[in-house]
């Protein structure tokens, strides 16, 4: 059992009804910004602002001690906690739960945050040098330009860097190629024209991205090798196991899925990307276009045979594979589509979707006019907030938690199903 299972099994799924005061926040401050709740529905937070250029944050009523010029990205971390950057005399931060890292810096940004919320990084410039920064530890190196700062799951950080100095508009020295992948600070071998979308494995031992190896060309690189095949364009490469990677790749101006440097799926799209691998490994997913102008999903090369006219915005399995629910927009309304069939909410929004482990319950918060609410296996069981956080599910499938405001009052319910 992952430590995020445990986390959630120790959670009160016993007390039906928890309230917290939100809406008299705003005769306390100037203003309050919108609300975030942690992942155990305990807490509800919002930057608020005391006066001209003090701001904080205030979680459940009660504010941090410090006040800074500015404070952004404020980020559910840990079961119950928050972390967001914040700024004072100019000078950057990580606040986590009411205590600043030790390492401050000109600007911080990109916030991310381990999936079970115990590490925390994000990229970082002083000096007018760029690093990445993981549970306020910087990195030693730092470089003149950075992109695209990722961070794996146990820590591990990397991003796009650029390791050599040109002039502007230096086509010579541009066409040799300046930019390398950093890991944990440390500049790998090879350089390339662009590098986009780094990935790791699940243990973060090994890495992959996209890159441009000339003017015209792509290519997928595999750790420190790149793949022998070149292509008209690449999108963001996963990792299947340790040994075996995937990649979507435009050839003959369709686009293919690869593995391992040669074809994988035997079908041919307007457009592949998004791969998704469920958590165990038997499932591969990715949004596509076919025809041209039509969005859908393929799950192990086999077409959904619903699609729709605008986008696919995102794919998500359920822990055993078994189920897959897409996230769309048709006709100007968003919606939701488990196991290729649709929903018909033509809400708004619609939100990330939540999944039982055994994929038998669905939960997803939409909005309508306004107002949010709580959909389960299609069936609606609560509306009429005006504001609700991602729902949760019980490890045992028999209840979800509801994280909403409703006539000003925060309210963290408990619903069987």
């Amino acid at each position: 059992m992952n430590r995020k299972m445990e986390e959630k099994r120790s959670w009160d799924w016993h007390t039906e009804l928890t309230e917290i005061a939100f809406e008299e926040w705003k005769t306390r401050f100037n203003w309050v910004q919108a609300p975030r709740v942690s992942m155990d529905g305990e807490r509800i937070a919002a930057v608020v602002n005391l006066d001209e250029m003090a701001f904080t944050v205030c979680v459940n009523g009660d504010v941090w001690e410090g006040e800074y010029e500015k404070v952004w990205s404020l980020t559910p971390v840990s079961e119950n906690g928050f972390a967001a950057f914040a700024a004072r005399d100019e000078e950057w931060t990580m606040n986590v739960n009411g205590t600043e890292w030790s390492n401050w810096c000109d600007f911080i940004w990109n916030m991310m945050v381990s999936p079970d919320g115990t590490r925390l990084g994000a990229a970082f410039q002083t000096d007018s040098e760029y690093g990445v920064i993981v549970d306020d530890v910087p990195w030693e190196d730092r470089y003149e330009n950075m992109t695209g700062a990722v961070m794996a799951p146990d820590g591990t950080s990397a991003a796009v860097v650029q390791v050599e100095s040109m002039a502007a508009a230096d086509v010579d020295a541009f066409k040799k190629g300046v930019f390398c992948v950093a890991r944990n600070g440390k500049a790998m071998d090879r350089r390339f024209l662009n590098i986009w979308d780094i990935s790791f494995d699940a243990d973060a031992r090994n890495i992959a991205c996209g890159v441009r190896t000339d003017r015209e060309t792509y290519g997928i690189v595999q750790n420190n090798s790149v793949w022998d095949n070149r292509f008209e364009s690449v999108w963001k490469p996963a990792f299947l196991d340790a040994d075996t990677l995937l990649a979507p790749v435009r050839s003959g101006g369709k686009w293919h899925l690869y593995k391992n440097d040669a074809p994988f799926w035997a079908n041919a799209y307007d457009q592949l990307w998004h791969l998704t691998i469920s958590p165990d490994g038997s499932q591969v997913a990715a949004i596509v276009s076919s025809p041209f102008g039509r969005w859908t999903v393929a799950v192990n090369d086999r077409v959904w045979q619903q699609s729709w006219d605008t986008m696919v915005a995102d794919i998500h399995f359920s822990a055993d594979g078994s189920c897959l629910a897409a996230v769309y927009k048709h006709k100007e309304f968003w919606d939701l589509a488990v196991d290729e069939t649709p929903w018909h909410m033509a809400a708004d929004m619609v939100f990330v979707p939540r999944i039982s482990k055994d994929g038998s319950v669905v939960a997803v918060v939409v909005e309508k006019q306004g107002q949010y609410q709580l959909v389960v296996n299609k069936r609606v069981v609560a509306s009429g907030y005006r504001f609700m956080a991602e729902p949760v599910i019980s490890p045992d499938g028999t209840k979800v938690m509801l994280k909403g405001i409703e006539n000003g009052i925060y309210k963290r319910k408990i619903i069987g199903l």
